[in-house]
């Protein structure tokens, strides 16, 4: 089983916005050999650190700030929601880096997922032919595992914490090699998929912080959700941000968000929907129009600005994530951007493939110059867009 990790292209926030991404999975991800249990355990080894950890079936036990946790979230909310489990044996290794924007947590959730349903058939069960009908609907579900929320009639339970939606597990799910996605969400629709040209890599630079989902970490993750919550709950809880603009049109939404009173100050509220507003219905179709037409060269200012209302109206870049964007458009890339939650993580450029060896040796270089305290911990590598395997 290989379950890969992801590249945001475009979309910063915006699936649980009802917007709209590109995406694509990458050749990097969990590689993992699964075997039937005769007993009631899932036993999760990390050939990585030569760690296993052991989940009772029958009564999984939380490990808050360790990485089993995502297992054990991942169990209780199976049990919910189809019923007893026969014993599962999981060995991987991850070639991802960690807590690094490439949807690493998200992908261990999900091969945790198929390491289940492939012992236990889960597909044939009443209550998942009931709710989940294909991938799609799969992807769905699992961004819910994560956040906790209900799906359909499978009841909801805690979570990890954090309030994204589905953005990364549909990635890895629906990715097909050679190609980036277009998806849009609330609910979650392929919209297609637009072939990536042999001429072109991407070169991922893992800036060496940790974008992780725990503690303040995740609450300032959370923030960014939680002000679109703020909006829609005070105007109409049962539309989407993206439907709001549609409906209401864009200044007559601004004026009914000047009105709600918050613990958010008026400012971060309207810079909430005037960043989703550019990404979503300015950015997003520019670069899909331009990628269709094969004219990836013209892609990078749109990129930019989406890197420039990330750091302006989000607030979720930092120094090392800001300069790696910056620094790789400065020495050649065709277009970069940080993505992922923010906080952290990683940046992608889009070069040559013929240079993309050279231009990553040179990124490295100028971010290491500038930033030598992450040389342990800093990571680059060139990937294409890659595919699951079951």
């Amino acid at each position: 089983m290989f379950i890969p990790g992801r590249i945001e292209v475009l979309g910063k926030h915006t699936d649980y916005c009802g917007g709209r991404s590109i995406g694509c999975a990458i050749d990097r991800g969990f590689h993992a050999e699964i075997e039937p249990r005769s007993d009631k355990q899932l036993a999760v080894t990390n050939l990585d650190i030569s760690e296993t950890v052991t989940v009772d079936l029958s009564d999984p036990v939380e490990n808050r700030g360790h990485w089993s946790n995502y297992c054990v979230e991942v169990v209780s909310r199976v049990i919910a929601n189809f019923g007893s489990l026969r014993g599962v044996s999981v060995r991987f290794h991850s070639d991802l880096p960690k807590a690094a924007g490439l949807s690493s947590s998200s992908a261990l959730m999900i091969m945790v997922f198929a390491a289940i349903d492939a012992v236990n058939g889960l597909q044939g069960r009443d209550e998942y032919r009931a709710n989940i009908a294909d991938e799609l609907e799969l992807a769905e579900y699992l961004g819910c595992v994560e956040n906790g929320q209900s799906y359909h009639g499978l009841a909801g339970s805690a979570g990890v914490g954090t309030f994204g939606g589905s953005q990364d597990h549909a990635a890895i799910l629906l990715g097909k090699a050679e190609n980036v996605s277009i998806l849009s969400f609330s609910p979650l629709r392929h919209e297609g998929d637009i072939s990536c040209p042999d001429t072109h890599a991407f070169v991922v630079a893992s800036s060496g912080v940790a974008a992780e989902k725990v503690g303040a970490a995740r609450e300032r993750y959370n923030r960014v959700s939680k002000l679109v919550t703020e909006i829609t709950s005070a105007i109409d809880p049962g539309m989407t941000l993206s439907e709001m603009i549609i409906e209401f049109g864009i200044e007559e939404l601004l004026g009914r968000v000047r009105s709600i009173r918050s613990s958010f100050t008026t400012r971060e509220l309207l810079d909430r929907v005037e960043q989703f507003r550019i990404e979503n219905f300015e950015i997003i179709p520019a670069v899909i129009d331009l990628l269709r037409d094969g004219r990836v060269d013209d892609i990078g200012d749109a990129v930019d600005l989406s890197q420039e209302n990330a750091e302006r109206f989000l607030g979720n870049q930092i120094g090392e994530t800001a300069f790696l964007q910056r620094s790789a458009r400065d020495i050649g890339a065709v277009a970069a951007s940080a993505f992922g939650a923010g906080f952290g993580g990683s940046v992608y450029s889009i070069v040559r493939r013929t240079d993309a060896g050279d231009y990553m040796n040179e990124w490295r270089r100028v971010y290491l110059n500038r930033y030598p305290d992450h040389r342990r911990t800093s990571e680059f590598f060139v990937t294409r867009p890659s595919a699951k395997t079951l």
